[in-house]
């Protein structure tokens, strides 16, 4: 018998001998296991990427004389796409399936010309350091037949049919822009409740041409039977409705249906306007806007500097529907040591398209002609009519009075004056304008209540031009030239009050000089102003800006253009999401010195 120990060892060793065996098959699966995955992901490595450089003469190789057209936008395809390539580094990229998508953009753009039996064959050279293709264009097809096939109620013809004729090469871009203007026409010359214009396009391969024929989804023709507007909470219904512009009985059409939410939008009203239209019913339909309006009380304030004011505070309360039909109420304030001034406005919004729009108008102001403390109450209203898509007209009614204290009085006058204008304005942005015009043409006419000053007019033309050659600069352009005149006899400019005359200097006008302190003293009857300045746009929210000024003023009815000021200076711009804020500092020229001068405010210097 064997001894106790003895059999215990016999029975241990067989367990030991299993569990090795066990872990040995384990960690060699696991083993395994890295092996066959790192192959794996080595394999989807690509062994041979680069980035390819824009095109060359050589990289396209036709097989026969082309037209140059075609060359130069099948190499502007070709350099759009590796200029994406070039920006996305973290995209990696195959020789051969850039080759591949390049293949296809050609063949794209070569279909789209018109070139439908082509041939594109790769020759890259060396191991594909660089990638050329041989092509055949082949020849060019054009139409052979052009067809309309309108129901019942479109008007023949249409303008649009005059876009595509037969002879013409198959363009693609043609046959759409085609298809988009005979859209837009049928819809704004019937009635249909659904416009959809397609087409079809037959080629004859052994003719190198092709059938092309515009037709339209089948629709019904319906009116308007009813218009409501959901969701308003002070906005009065009828008022809803009439912003939109559409009646009951009109007829239907898609653009006047667009054109009624941009009506409502431009109120300033709705912050969200949806629109529902039902089924036909007996030819008519209903048209149910549902809107979410905005909220119609705001709080503005403001904060600027400036050497000559010092620091300026300015609010504003307004409430842009105070009477349930858009009616704005704005009452404002703005203090600084120069100027100090309080308003209240009414705007009475346009009841119709063309009707005009209202304003009622308040306004104390306390501010310094020539170093004279100054008081200016007044009052007035005025209506503004739009003239056409860019011009504005304005004739308004005003009665101004004037406190005017002297060292030994205080002289006290009354004004009537009809204010005139008209303003063509094409400016992207009326706070940071990076391309258009603003133009501006006024006469205001003043008689005197008092008798005690004589009866004068200003006249004013002025003009600012924006130009942006670049993203990243603008040229930015303002000049204006005013002028005091006398109504029915010459005008006794020495009798006219300090108030009524022109003035330069400061950031209003010429930026550098003290408020009030360019040209002569006293104020003048001509005044010419002139600002040149050249924005940078150097990151997403920061700008720099220099700038020239110069004014001429001058108290007789001509100018001596050897009298100009002017003031140079550099600025920086803070974009924000409504306006930029400006920072200035200017010197007058050439007296530089240190007579410098701080502007800092919102929005650009014009």
């Amino acid at each position: 018998m064997l001894p106790k120990d003895h059999e215990r060892a016999v029975i241990v060793t067989p367990k030991l001998e299993h569990w090795l065996s066990a872990t040995a098959r384990f960690c060699l699966n696991v083993v395994g296991l890295w092996v066959v995955l790192c192959a794996s992901l080595w394999a989807q490595v690509p062994t041979d990427t680069r980035r390819f450089d824009t095109t060359n003469e050589q990289t396209l190789l036709f097989t026969s004389s082309v037209n140059t057209e075609v060359a130069t936008r099948l190499r502007a395809a070709l350099d759009a796409y590796r200029a994406e390539q070039q920006n996305n580094t973290l995209v990696t990229i195959r020789p051969l399936a850039q080759q591949s998508t390049e293949q296809s953009i050609l063949r794209d753009h070569l279909r789209a010309m018109g070139y439908y039996s082509h041939t594109i064959t790769p020759r890259p050279l060396d191991e594909y350091e660089e990638l050329r293709y041989e092509i055949r264009t082949g020849a060019l097809f054009r139409l052979r037949t052009v067809t309309w096939d309108w129901p019942t109620g479109v008007p023949s013809p249409l303008a649009a049919e005059s876009l595509v004729r037969s002879g013409q090469p198959v363009h693609a871009q043609t046959i759409l822009d085609a298809q988009a203007q005979l859209q837009r026409e049928i819809q704004q010359s019937t009635c249909f409740l659904r416009v959809n214009v397609r087409y079809q396009l037959a080629l004859d391969y052994s003719t190198h041409t092709g059938d092309l024929r515009f037709y339209m989804d089948p629709s019904q023709e319906v009116t308007i039977r009813s218009l409501r507007v959901d969701g308003l909470e002070t906005v009065e219904r009828s008022w809803a409705a009439r912003l939109s512009q559409l009646t009951p009985g009109q007829c239907f059409q898609r653009p006047a249906l667009d054109q009624a939410r941009l009506n409502m939008y431009q109120s300033n009203l709705f912050a969200q306007i949806n629109e529902v239209v039902s089924e036909p019913d007996d030819g008519e339909v209903d048209v149910i806007f549902s809107v979410q309006e905005r909220f119609h009380r705001t709080i503005k304030l403001g904060a600027g500097y400036d050497t000559d004011a010092g620091i300026g505070l300015s609010g504003e309360w307004a409430h842009r529907n105070f009477a349930g039909r858009g009616e704005n109420l704005i009452l404002s304030s703005q203090w600084s040591l120069l100027s100090q001034a309080a308003s209240a406005t009414y705007i009475i919004p346009r009841r119709q398209p063309y009707y005009p729009r209202f304003t009622f108008s308040t306004r104390v102001e306390r501010t310094e002609f020539d170093t004279l403390p100054t008081v200016v109450w007044q009052n007035g209203v005025s209506l503004e009519q739009i003239l056409s898509r860019d011009w504005t007209g304005t004739l308004g009614a005003d009665l101004r009075s004037t406190w005017l204290t002297t060292d030994n009085d205080t002289v006290y006058e009354q004004w009537f004056a009809l204010p005139a204008s008209v303003v063509r304005d094409t400016r992207d942005d009326v706070l940071d304008a990076r391309r258009g015009s603003h133009f501006i043409l006024s006469a205001e006419p003043n008689w005197s209540l008092s008798i005690s000053q004589p009866n004068y007019a200003r006249l004013t033309t002025g003009f600012r031009g924006y130009e942006s050659p670049w993203p990243f600069l603008t040229l930015a352009l303002y000049a204006e030239a005013a002028s005091l005149v006398g109504l029915g006899e010459p005008l006794d400019f020495a009798q006219l009050n300090e108030s009524e005359r022109l003035y330069a200097g400061g950031g209003g006008s010429v930026r550098g000089w003290p408020y009030q302190e360019a040209g002569v003293s006293g104020g003048g009857r001509l005044r010419l102003l002139n600002s040149l300045e050249q924005r940078w746009r150097v990151l997403d929210n920061w700008g720099v800006t220099l700038f020239l000024d110069s004014a001429w003023l001058s108290s007789d009815t001509t100018v001596d253009w050897d009298d100009r000021v002017s003031g140079a200076g550099i600025g920086l711009r803070y974009f924000t999401a409504f306006a930029p804020i400006r920072f200035d500092v200017a010197w007058p020229v050439p007296k530089w010195q240190n007579n410098r001068s701080f502007y800092i405010s919102i929005g650009q210097a014009f």
